[in-house]
């Protein structure tokens, strides 16, 4: 009897920790994202990243929209077709999947994360989400044999929503993207409010 009850508080020791620890948010059918971001371009040759922050809206199935307002203000839209960009209102850039099939794996990939729908890249990825300091994360290095794709891996780390991704590039370059201030509401809300912020800024 001792011993069992020392086994059990050993297991609540060990593993106590992983019970309290809260799943990442998954948006409901009909939801979308909004929050701000806070990006750091690290690039070979240069000692100091290039920062830039801004506005994200996650529109699910639609679109992912990107509001960078520093150093100056551009559109990035990714949706069903591929990768547009524009500045003051002008489109500067387009990138089709069709040309580019690697851009939609980062969309679907960057889409999954931001809504909490982890199960398609634990899968991807062939592990589960890994309990790190009260938060979680996940590295998901993509298979060789599939498209060309704009990275080489992603590392994620994950509290109540996602918080922070980095995307590395085959060539060592990588991205450091922040994300906070997350906010869902229903689609059509988050659709008004990027329609809003970009009216302002335009």
């Amino acid at each position: 009897m001792l011993r069992r009850f020392a086994f059990l508080i050993l297991a609540l020791v060990l593993f106590g920790p992983l019970a309290l620890l809260a799943a990442p948010v998954t948006l409901d059918e009909g939801e979308g994202l909004q929050g701000r971001f806070e990006q750091s371009r690290y690039l070979r040759g240069f000692d100091k990243p290039i920062l830039s922050g801004g506005e994200f809206f996650v529109l699910p199935k639609t679109g992912l929209i990107w509001q960078t307002e520093t150093p100056f203000f551009t559109k990035m839209v990714i949706d069903n077709k591929g990768v547009s960009q524009s500045m003051e209102g002008a489109e500067v850039t387009r990138l089709s999947f069709d040309r580019f099939p690697g851009l939609s794996v980062l969309r679907d990939t960057l889409e999954n994360s931001l809504t909490g729908n982890w199960a398609p890249l634990e899968e991807l990825a062939g592990s589960k989400l890994h309990p790190a300091d009260g938060k979680w994360s996940l590295r998901f290095t993509p298979k060789t044999s599939g498209p060309t794709l704009p990275f080489a891996y992603l590392n994620f780390d994950i509290g109540e929503y996602l918080e922070k991704v980095e995307i590395v590039k085959a060539n060592g370059d990588r991205d450091v993207i922040t994300f906070f201030d997350q906010k869902r509401a229903p689609i059509a809300e988050i659709k008004d409010a990027a329609q809003k912020s970009g009216e302002k800024k335009s």
